[in-house]
């Protein structure tokens, strides 16, 4: 699939960093694990999702060894595979209370990696970003998703809906950071008891719902209720239980990316999908992949 599309980068996380609260540390989790080497040739960017908890519960004495475990851990994970690193993503969904910590730490690892550094940025980090700050790194990971609040019963698509990109792009122009675009192709369902988040199903779709007969579809198409009690999707439904069908067409992302893409300057830039799997991709044409991720 990457061959066949042209794809030259992937991002790939390298492992987690979280707060343990009983030894009052920093640890790594999730760590990646190879089952083969990376083509020759394919540009490898490694990414690491540190916790906003993680951020917060750390001192300013911390921050250095943090830094250095940081970079050490990824330098070894790459030179097994005998990946060449030119850039190193970091992934933190920091706060106000949290940047100042979160900035001097992006600063520490890119004293320590010697290596350019790009950050993830969310949409509400550019429409507050007289509060949030703008991290010290060369470019910026504009994930286009997570629009709404899923936790939400009358969200209509928390993925990405059009509607609530809009109220975020019209900040766009001001923002200082160059910026890359990640794009969502990953679906899922979201799930309601008594009007209440219950549990979110990633990759179930509208068919997979549609196919339980205790599932009555309502008046909007993306909603089903459960009928009675049954066992369904992996989970124990309760009659009267909501679920919410979300994914993005093809033409809602293209729509997106021209809705960004109007708004940021014209300049060279990386168009990310978020993630490549193969049941994530199997819905998409070969065609809609590539038309999204070589935009003119």
């Amino acid at each position: 699939m990457l061959d066949s599309l042209g794809v030259k980068t992937v991002y790939i996380r390298f492992f987690d960093v979280d707060w343990d609260a009983a030894k009052h540390t920093a640890i790594p989790k999730a760590t990646v694990v190879f089952q083969q080497r990376p083509t020759a040739g394919l540009r490898i960017v490694p990414v690491v999702y540190i916790t906003n908890r993680t951020v917060a519960n750390l001192t300013a004495d911390n921050v250095p060894e943090l830094a250095r475990n940081l970079t050490k851990r990824i330098s070894q994970l790459a030179k097994n595979q005998s990946i060449r690193i030119d850039e190193i993503q970091i992934d933190c969904d920091w706060t106000r209370t949290t940047r100042n910590t979160y900035f001097g730490l992006l600063k520490a690892i890119s004293g320590e990696a010697k290596t350019p550094l790009s950050a993830t940025i969310r949409l509400h980090q550019v429409k507050f970003a007289a509060q949030t700050g703008i991290p010290p790194v060369a470019r910026g990971m504009l994930m286009a998703y997570n629009t709404g609040d899923w936790k939400r019963v009358d969200t209509r698509n928390s993925i990405l809906d059009l509607t609530d990109l809009q109220a975020y792009t019209d900040y766009l122009p001001g923002y200082p950071l160059p910026l890359d675009i990640a794009l969502p192709l990953f679906r899922w369902t979201v799930v309601y008891r008594n009007g209440r988040f219950l549990t979110l199903l990633n990759n179930v779709d509208a068919a997979q719902v549609r196919a339980v007969p205790a599932l009555k579809q309502q008046t909007d198409s993306s909603r089903y209720v459960a009928t009675l009690d049954t066992l369904a999707l992996g989970i124990n439904l309760r009659r009267g239980d909501l679920l919410r069908t979300e994914f993005c067409s093809v033409t809602n992302l293209k729509a997106a990316s021209n809705l960004l893409l109007t708004q940021l300057p014209d300049q060279k830039r990386t168009f990310t999908a978020y993630h490549l799997d193969s049941i994530v991709l199997h819905p998409y044409s070969h065609e809609d992949l590539k038309t999204l991720l070589h935009h003119p």
